[in-house]
């Protein structure tokens, strides 16, 4: 098959392109030091100082300030409570690099980076580590696992469930673990709606055999539920004219748009049908699953992605971890409302 260039943007898969790759999976410690995820970090206090100088920390005398009281920086203290004395704010710094991280309050934990991650994700799921991405400086990070079989929709169309866990040191994503399907074919990634379970960081065995016990039973069920209805839309002719359909509802042209909203949509209208054609190329006459991934592969891979005419796929990647894929989702809940030709309406995956 070949794509347009000015659609192939994303040699290899969008998400381990700047990522520590495996052929085959291994420790989360092992993938998450080759990504240099493990950084050291250290919590200095937020200070302000005056921009003439020294400022004052303590009462005049007779003599004028003692020098003693003269200091080039003020630590702002926490002044009741059980924090009394502490530094009111403190930053989040990446000591091998000096690169301030993140700025956080008193009660921000101070753990140490992300090893964290690699212990509790290597404890509850050994050897199964497949990719790691860390964002920026190392703002965030994102690491997968491998923990069940791929499953086939049919004719070589394969997709392979995975869990991926995120956090971040600049306070934007708490530390979660979240379902992860990747269709080999055109390695579009669907990232669940809403996270298998919130981490706490925890050493206690009882609590990380819970946290076993939940991952495995939500990412099951979310995959049985998926490969299900992706079966389904499978077996549901979805002609071009229906596809087109989709596609103006999705990006509806009027001619009273401003210039600037013009050019997105036939960009994100180009998109879509370039997609369209792929899937019909690769897998034959169209049906609902390749209406599907004609879009949310457009979004993924084109729309989420550029950024001042390039395509980054951290971006795109950090969106789809956000949940701000609406193409996708709009067009998920479209499909749904087709008739199916047996009867009925395909069920959402949630």
């Amino acid at each position: 098959m070949n794509r347009p260039t000015e659609f192939d943007r994303h040699e290899g898969h969008f998400l381990l392109e700047r990522a520590a790759k495996t052929t085959a999976s291994e420790t989360a410690w092992q993938v998450m030091e080759r990504a240099n995820a493990l950084f050291p970090v250290s919590y200095p206090a937020a200070c302000w100082q005056s921009p003439s100088g020294l400022v004052s920390q303590g009462e005049p005398t007779g003599q004028g300030l003692n020098a003693r009281d003269m200091v080039a920086a003020v630590v702002p203290r926490v002044e009741s409570g059980a924090y009394r004395g502490k530094p009111l704010h403190k930053y989040v710094v990446r000591t091998d690099t000096s690169q301030e991280l993140g700025l956080h309050s008193c009660k921000y934990p101070e753990t140490d980076g992300y090893k964290p991650i690699a212990d509790m994700a290597e404890e509850l799921f050994p050897d199964s580590a497949t990719s790691c991405t860390v964002f920026g400086a190392g703002e965030r990070v994102a690491l997968t696992q491998q923990l069940t079989d791929p499953v086939d929709l049919g004719g070589g169309d394969v997709i392979q469930p995975q869990i991926c866990w995120i956090s971040s040191l600049n306070g934007t994503w708490r530390t979660a673990v979240y379902d992860l399907t990747e269709r080999l074919f055109c390695q579009n990634q669907l990232v669940g709606q809403k996270p298998l379970i919130a981490v706490k960081h925890t050493k206690n065995h009882d609590d990380l055999l819970s946290m076993r016990v939940t991952i495995l039973q939500g990412a099951r069920d979310r995959t049985e539920t998926l490969a299900n209805m992706a079966k389904v839309m499978v077996n549901q002719e979805f002609t071009d004219v229906q596809f087109m359909a989709l596609v103006n509802t999705l990006a509806p042209w009027k001619e009273d748009m401003s210039q600037r909203t013009k050019n997105i949509n036939e960009t994100n209208r180009l998109a879509f049908r370039q997609h369209w054609a792929d899937e019909k190329e690769e897998w034959g006459a169209g049906n609902m699953w390749l209406a599907f991934n004609a879009i949310q592969g457009a979004e993924q891979h084109v729309i989420n992605g550029v950024k001042r005419g390039r395509y980054c796929k951290d971006r795109a990647f950090q969106k789809a971890l956000d949940g701000k894929t609406p193409l996708a989702t709009e067009a998920m809940n479209l499909l749904m409302q087709v008739p199916l030709q047996h009867g009925g309406v395909v069920q959402s995956h949630g």
